[in-house]
């Protein structure tokens, strides 16, 4: 490790993650908890008030899942933290609050859908949402106008895009259950203004352009003169 590391300076700051020797990345979940659990040891880290700083922000990420670090015993005065199960999951398991740019929550709300689909048994709806991207698009109060009707300048509809060749697959019937689906996690996620779903076909991307493109582009001038 010392000629990667010091020497020849070319393992990365994480290099430890992907070793298959540690399976921190595809291990038993035991693994990683006691890795996490050794980088606060007082022996790695002899700095208390650090030790902590760390030990919270950890939890934070463990508490999803049902895990947090606490102190069982005590090397002669610094405390030793170990992996201890709290016995529920927190829920949402997506970060709030949930906004309209956040893409890759978004695309985590999308994995959600998925599997609720496929527990209902709802096949197609299933198959056909991994080739999608979801957004939110404020409404703005332009495209719904109706009094009493809910719609704010703050509300927003859920946009899904797909290859233009896949938009026939959407039928109604599949589009009201992705967004009856859509509606659960949501309302799990405390984030009731969206209001409805649209299906898009993505947009086809630009032609290339190179750099000398009006040189390519010059024609003679057309000419009535005769010759």
């Amino acid at each position: 490790m010392v000629q990667h590391r010091k020497n020849n300076c070319d393992w990365e700051n994480d290099w430890i993650l992907e070793d298959s020797r540690f399976q921190l990345l595809d291990g038993p979940d035991e693994v990683l908890l006691s890795f996490l659990a050794r980088t606060v040891h007082p022996e790695a880290q002899p700095d208390v008030d650090s030790a902590a700083r760390q030990v919270d922000a950890l939890n934070r990420l463990l508490e999803p899942d049902g895990w947090t670090l606490r102190t069982q015993e005590f090397l002669s005065g610094p405390p030793i933290y170990c992996p201890v199960a709290t016995g529920k999951t927190a829920d949402p398991v997506i970060p709030l609050p949930l906004r309209g740019d956040d893409a890759s929550k978004l695309d985590l709300v999308l994995d959600q859908v998925h599997h609720l689909l496929d527990t209902d048994g709802h096949v197609l709806a299933r198959d056909l949402l991994p080739s999608t991207t979801l957004t939110l698009r404020r409404d703005g109060g332009f495209f719904h106008p109706i009094p009493g009707d809910n719609w704010t300048d703050a509300t927003y509809e859920a946009v899904l895009t797909m290859d233009p060749a896949l938009v026939p697959e959407f039928t109604p019937a599949v589009n009201e259950l992705i967004w009856q689906h859509l509606v659960i996690v949501f309302k799990r996620l405390q984030c009731e203004d969206v209001f409805s779903l649209i299906v898009e076909a993505a947009p086809l991307p630009l032609p290339p352009v190179p750099q000398n493109w009006r040189q390519v582009a010059v024609t003679p001038p057309a000419t009535n003169r005769a010759t």
